[in-house]
C-alpha cells in the first residue's frame, strides 16, 4: 500500500508550499519565491501545473536519501485542486497496490495534497530524451540523458503490466539505474480506469 508521508516537509516547507500555490491562485508570478531558494522551475509544466526541485532543507533530514542529482524530491503544484495531480497520485497508488513489478514503472510520490490535489512531492529523476541535443532541456541547465529507445521500451513495460498511456516520449526518467515515468497523469489501467470525483470534473 502507498502511504502519504505528508509529515516530511519540515515547517518553513510546508510555508514555501502553500506560499507558491497562493501566487499561482492569485495570478502571481512565483520568481520572487523560487529565487529566494536559488532554485529553477524545470521544463513540462502544464496545465497551470509548476514543478521545481524541493530544497533539501525544506525536507525533514530522515526523509532524504542520497539524491542521482540535485535536490532529492520535486514538487508539482498548483493554485487550484488538479486534476493531472489526482491521476497520478491515484496511478501510484494502484501501482503500490499491485506490487513491486508495478511499482517499479513509476517514479515515487512521497507526499500530497489529500484534501484538494494542488501538489504532490516526487522523488527527484533525471530526465530521458529521445532528442540527441534537446534544446528545451539544454536552454534550461537541465541535465537529461539521450535514448532514443527509452519511450517505446518505456511503453512495452507498461502495457505488458496492464497500463494504457499517453504521451510516453517526453515523460521517461532514471531513478536509482531504471527507467520510470516521471509524469504519468496520462497512464491507466486497462481492467480500472480512474474517475475524478464530481467536485472536480469542472476543474479539467
Amino acid at each position: 500500500m502507498s502511504q502519504n508521508y505528508s509529515d516530511i516537509l519540515t515547517e518553513e516547507g510546508r510555508q514555501f508550499i502553500e506560499e507558491l500555490s497562493t501566487a499561482l491562485k492569485n495570478g502571481n508570478s512565483i520568481e520572487p519565491i523560487v529565487e529566494e531558494y536559488g532554485i529553477t522551475e524545470f521544463q513540462g509544466g502544464s496545465g497551470g501545473r509548476k514543478i521545481l526541485p524541493l530544497p533539501d532543507p525544506l525536507v525533514k533530514d530522515e526523509s532524504l536519501g542520497e539524491p542521482d542529482s540535485g535536490s532529492f524530491f520535486v514538487v508539482k503544484l498548483s493554485g487550484e485542486p488538479l486534476p493531472h495531480n489526482y491521476r497520478e497520485i491515484k496511478v501510484w497508488e494502484k501501482a503500490c497496490e499491485l506490487g513491486w513489478e508495478h511499482e517499479s514503472l513509476f517514479a515515487p510520490i512521497h507526499a500530497w495534497d489529500e484534501e484538494e490535489y494542488k501538489w504532490l512531492i516526487m522523488r527527484r529523476v533525471t530526465p530521458v530524451s529521445p532528442h540527441q541535443g534537446d534544446i528545451a532541456y539544454i536552454l534550461s541547465g537541465q541535465e537529461y540523458v539521450y535514448d532514443p529507445e527509452a519511450p517505446e521500451q518505456m511503453e512495452e513495460r507498461l502495457n505488458d503490466q496492464g497500463w494504457t498511456v499517453e504521451d510516453v516520449e517526453m515523460n521517461v526518467g532514471i531513478v536509482e539505474g531504471g527507467i520510470c515515468m516521471m509524469d504519468y497523469g496520462g497512464v491507466d489501467r486497462e481492467d480500472n480506469p480512474i474517475e475524478l470525483p464530481d467536485w472536480m470534473e469542472t476543474e479539467e
